[in-house]
C-alpha cells in the first residue's frame, strides 16, 4: 500500500469517527472532505479506502436526517448545499474562464454521486438536474462528454444503475438518459462491462413497485409508488435483458467480483422478481453453477502431514472479505428462483385486481393483463417450482450456504433462512441437504437468527419462521439418529425452542402450527427427557400480538406454556392440527412429567377441574367419526393414564355434557370408550349431502387398534371401579350395566381375527364384572 494511500485511510477514518460522534450542531463535511470522499471512491481506490468513504458518506446522511428539527425538504437542502461547490468546481474549473470539461476529470464526482444515490436520491437528482449558467445541468454535461469512448461511460452507467434503484432517478433517467443506456447496451463486443452495467440500469427501469412481491423479499427502500416502464418504452424485452446478464455472469464467474458484478446480481435480483423470467434464468445450467460460484467460499489447505502439535494446527485458509452487498443479491435471486407462488387472501386478491383495473388504460390492455395472468399462472405452478428447485440444487447450492452464512447481515441471514425452506419443500429432496452439509448451516442460521430476534425490540421486523420450518419439515421426516449427531438426546435440545417459536408465533399459518406439533413429536419419540422437557417448556413469545392467547399455565406473566397451547389446539377447527395435537399429547404422556400433568396426582385439589376437563376432552376425541388417526392417538394417551387412579376418578366423577338438555348428548364416559369397540361404516354422501344406505353382505369389523386401546381403558377403569368402597361401587357398576359394558367385551371376545393382547385384558375385565356381579 502507497504511502498516500494509507494517509487517506487515516483521514477517512478520522473523519467517521467524528461523523459518527453524537453532536447537537448539523453534521457538515468541509471543502478538502468531499474531494477526499470522491477520490476515494473510483475503482482505482483500495477496498478499504472505498469501504470508509461510502460509510462516511451513509454517516452523513443518516445524521442529517435525524437530526432534530430536520424535514424531508431541508434534508435534501443540506446535503445539496454540502456536494454542490465540488460539482460546480468539477464542471467549471477555472469560474472566471469557463473550460471544456474533461472525461477523467469527472469520475471522481461521477462515482461520488453514484454513491450518494441510495442514500439521498432528492438531493442527488437535484445536484444532477440543475442548470449551471450556459454549460446546462451536470446530466447533460455528463450525457455529452460520455459520447466518446472512455472511462467516464462506465462511471456514468454505474451512475444511471445506482439512481435507477431510487423513484426519483427512475424519473430522471426516464426523461433524460434511456436514449444513452440503450445505445451503450449495444457496445457489447467494444465493452461488455459498459453494456452490461446499461442492462442493469434498464432491468431497474421495468421495475413494477406494486407487483406482489414473495413475503420477506426486498422492495425498494425508497417508498417508490407504480413507475415502471413498458417493454416497448425500452426498446427490449425481459429476455434480452435477462440473457445479456446472464452470459456475463457465465464470461466473468472465476475472476475477482468487480462493482459491475455486483451491480449485474442485483439486476438480475429485479429480473427475478417475474414469472417468465424465473424460466429464463434457470434454462442455463451453467449459468445457475457460475452465479453459485460466485459465493463465498472456505477451502481447506492442501499440502503433507504438519510437524506442528493437533492443537495449534490450522486446516483452513485465511478468510477473504465477505461482500454483504453481494451475499445479499445472490440469496435473493436463489430465494426468487425456488418460492412457490404466493396465496393470497381473499382481500389481498380484490386489492390486486382493483390495482391492476386502474393501470389497464383500456380494455384492451385488459385483456393483454389476462393473457399475461395466464402465463404467470404456468411459470409459478407447483411442477414448475420444482423443477426450478431442482436445477438450483444440481447447481450446487447446498454446498454454498456455508460461505454466504459467513455474511452478519441480517438480511442475508433472512434470505438463507427462507431459501433453506424452499430446498426441503419436497421431501425427496431432504436426504441429500442434510448429506451436503444443509443442515448444520440451518442450525446456525436459526441460531442467529432467534438470538436477534431475542435482543431486538423490533423482532416482529425479523423474519424467523421460514428457517425454524425448514427445521421442522427435516425433523419430521428424518430419523434423528441420522439428523442428530451422537450424543443424540443432547444434540435435539437445541431444536425444540425454535419449534416452539412456530407453534405460539402469531403470524405462523396453519401449516406451520401443523408441522411444529409434528416435530414435537418425533422429538418426543427419542427420548422421555426430551418430552419432560416439552411438558415443562415455557417460553416468552418474540412477537406479543394486540389479543394474543396465553393459557392460565403461563409461568410468568410474559410467557406461554407450550403443553397448555398444545391443549387448546386439540379443539382447532383445522382437522390435521387437531390430529397432530393429539399425537403429541399421546407421546408426552408416555414420560414421568406427561403422566403427572394428565393424571392430576402431581397437583392440588384446586387443579382437579382442569385435570378433569383435559381428560373429558379426550374422552371426547376418541368418538370423532372419520378420523381414525386422532381416535388412535386420543385413545392411546386415555389407556396409558387410566393406569392412575386419580385419572380413572376425574374420568367417573362425571359425565361429558351431562349439563345438555338432549338426551344424544348426554353419554357417560363408560359410552364414549365402548365407541371404540364398534365397527365403523365407512359412509357415503349424495349430492344434497345425505348419507348414502350402504348395503354389503360383507360384515363390518371394528378396528383391532382401536379395540385394543378401548379394552385397556376399560380394564383400568373396571379395575379403579373395583377398588371403591360399597356405595359407589354399586353406583358405578349401574352406569356399566346402562352402557352394556359388559356386552361391549363380550363382542370382542366373539370377534374373529383379535390379538392376544387385546383378548388377555378382555376376559381380566369380563371376570371382575363377573365377580362384582355375584
Amino acid at each position: 500500500m502507497s504511502t498516500n494511500a494509507k494517509g487517506g485511510e487515516d483521514n477517512l477514518t478520522q473523519l467517521l469517527k467524528r461523523l459518527a460522534t453524537p453532536s447537537s450542531a448539523l453534521p457538515s463535511l468541509s471543502n478538502s472532505e468531499v474531494p477526499l470522499l470522491a477520490r476515494s471512491l473510483v475503482p482505482s481506490a483500495t477496498r478499504q479506502s472505498r469501504s470508509l468513504a461510502f460509510l462516511c458518506l451513509s454517516k452523513f446522511c443518516d445524521a442529517v436526517s435525524n437530526h432534530p428539527g430536520s424535514t424531508k425538504e431541508s434534508t435534501t437542502s443540506h446535503v445539496y448545499t454540502t456536494f454542490e461547490p465540488y460539482l460546480t468546481s468539477t464542471f467549471i474549473p477555472n469560474a472566471n474562464e469557463e473550460e471544456p470539461t474533461e472525461s477523467e476529470s469527472c469520475l471522481p464526482l461521477t462515482y461520488l454521486l453514484a454513491s450518494l444515490f441510495p442514500l439521498s436520491p432528492d438531493a442527488t437528482v437535484k445536484l444532477l438536474t440543475t442548470p449551471l449558467g450556459d454549460l446546462g445541468d451536470g446530466l447533460g454535461i455528463l450525457l455529452e462528454v460520455a459520447e466518446l469512448p472512455s472511462k467516464l461511460q462506465v462511471a456514468l452507467a454505474e451512475l444511471l444503475t445506482s439512481a435507477a434503484g431510487t423513484k426519483p432517478g427512475r424519473q430522471m433517467v426516464r426523461s433524460r438518459a434511456m436514449e444513452w443506456l440503450r445505445g451503450a447496451m449495444n457496445y457489447q463486443d467494444r465493452n461488455q462491462e459498459l453494456s452490461v452495467l446499461c442492462a442493469v440500469a434498464l432491468s431497474k427501469m421495468s421495475r413494477q413497485e406494486e407487483e406482489v412481491i414473495p413475503t420477506g423479499q426486498a422492495k425498494d427502500q425508497s417508498g417508490a409508488g407504480t413507475d415502471g416502464i413498458t417493454n416497448e418504452e425500452l426498446g427490449m424485452n425481459d429476455d434480452i435483458l435477462c440473457k445479456r446478464l446472464m452470459n456475463f455472469v457465465e464470461n466473468t464467474a472465476s475472476s475477482e467480483p468487480t462493482s459491475a458484478i455486483l451491480s449485474t446480481v442485483e439486476g438480475i435480483a429485479v429480473l427475478s422478481l417475474k414469472p417468465k423470467n424465473k424460466h429464463t434464468l434457470t434454462s442455463s445450467t451453467r449459468f445457475l453453477k457460475s452465479l453459485i460460484d460466485l459465493s463465498p467460499t472456505l477451502q481447506p489447505k492442501g499440502g503433507s502431514l504438519p510437524v506442528t502439535p493437533r492443537g495449534s494446527m490450522d486446516l483452513s485458509v485465511p478468510l477473504d472479505p465477505i461482500d454483504t452487498g453481494l451475499c445479499y443479491g445472490l440469496t435473493t435471486i436463489l430465494v426468487n428462483l425456488t418460492s412457490p407462488k404466493v396465496v393470497l387472501s381473499a382481500e389481498d386478491q380484490q386489492i390486486a385486481k382493483l390495482r391492476s383495473m386502474a393501470l389497464s388504460a383500456n380494455k384492451s390492455k385488459l385483456s393483454v393483463n389476462t393473457e399475461g395472468e395466464d402465463q404467470e399462472e404456468k411459470y409459478e405452478s407447483e411442477e414448475e417450482v420444482q423443477r426450478r428447485t431442482k436445477l438450483v440444487l444440481s447447481a450446487g447450492v447446498v454446498g454454498a450456504l456455508n460461505g454466504l452464512a459467513r455474511s452478519e447481515s441480517i438480511k442475508v441471514k433472512e434470505n438463507l433462512g427462507r431459501l433453506c425452506r424452499n430446498l426441503v419443500e419436497d421431501q425427496n429432496d431432504r436426504l441429500g441437504f442434510i448429506r451436503d452439509g444443509g443442515f448444520k448451516v440451518l442450525l446456525n442460521i436459526t441460531r442467529d437468527l432467534l438470538n436477534l430476534a431475542i435482543k431486538s425490540s423490533t423482532s416482529s421486523e425479523i423474519d424467523t419462521l421460514p428457517p425454524f420450518q425448514a427445521s421442522a419439515k427435516l425433523i419430521i421426516t428424518t430419523p434423528p439418529t441420522l439428523l442428530f449427531p451422537p450424543p443424540h438426546l443432547t444434540t435435539s435440545l437445541n431444536s425444540l425452542t425454535p419449534l416452539y417459536h412456530l407453534l405460539i408465533h402469531p403470524s405462523s399459518t396453519s401449516l406451520q402450527r401443523f408441522e411444529s406439533l409434528m416435530a414435537l413429536t418425533n422429538l418426543a419419540s427419542i427420548d422421555p427427557a426430551v418430552a419432560n422437557r416439552i411438558i415443562e417448556a415455557s417460553i416468552k413469545p418474540l412477537v406479543k400480538a394486540g389479543n394474543a392467547w396465553k393459557g392460565s399455565g403461563s409461568s410468568t406473566e410474559d410467557s406461554t406454556r407450550i403443553i397448555v397451547k398444545v391443549e387448546e389446539l386439540l379443539l382447532d377447527d383445522n382437522d390435521l392440527i387437531r390430529r397432530a395435537s393429539t399425537q403429541l399429547i399421546c407421546n408426552l404422556i408416555s414420560c414421568e412429567k406427561g403422566f403427572q400433568y394428565f393424571s392430576g396426582e402431581s397437583t392440588s385439589p384446586k387443579e382437579s377441574g382442569r385435570v378433569k376437563s383435559r381428560l373429558n376432552i379426550l374422552l371426547i376425541l376418541i368418538g370423532i367419526q372419520d378420523d381414525v388417526q386422532t381416535r388412535l392417538a386420543a385413545g392411546g394417551a386415555l389407556a396409558i393414564v387410566t393406569e392412575s387412579n386419580n385419572a380413572c376418578k376425574l374420568i367417573l366423577e362425571s359425565s361429558v355434557n351431562e349439563s345438555s338438555t338432549s338426551e344424544k348428548d348426554k353419554k357417560s364416559p363408560w359410552k364414549r370408550v365402548l365407541s371404540l369397540l364398534e365397527a365403523e361404516q365407512e359412509q357415503e354422501y349424495d349430492e344434497d349431502g345425505e348419507v348414502i344406505p350402504v348395503i354389503s353382505s360383507t360384515p363390518v369389523t371394528p378396528n383391532p387398534e382401536l379395540v385394543h386401546r378401548g379394552v385397556i381403558i376399560l380394564f383400568n377403569l373396571i379395575n379403579y371401579t373395583m377398588s371403591l368402597a360399597d356405595d359407589e361401587k354399586k353406583s358405578e357398576m349401574e352406569r356399566m350395566r346402562e352402557a352394556n359394558v359388559q356386552d361391549g367385551l363380550m363382542g370382542v371376545l366373539k370377534t374373529r381375527g383379535m390379538s392376544e393382547e387385546v383378548l388377555v385384558p378382555a376376559v381380566e375385565a369380563l371376570k371382575m364384572l363377573k365377580m362384582a356381579g355375584k
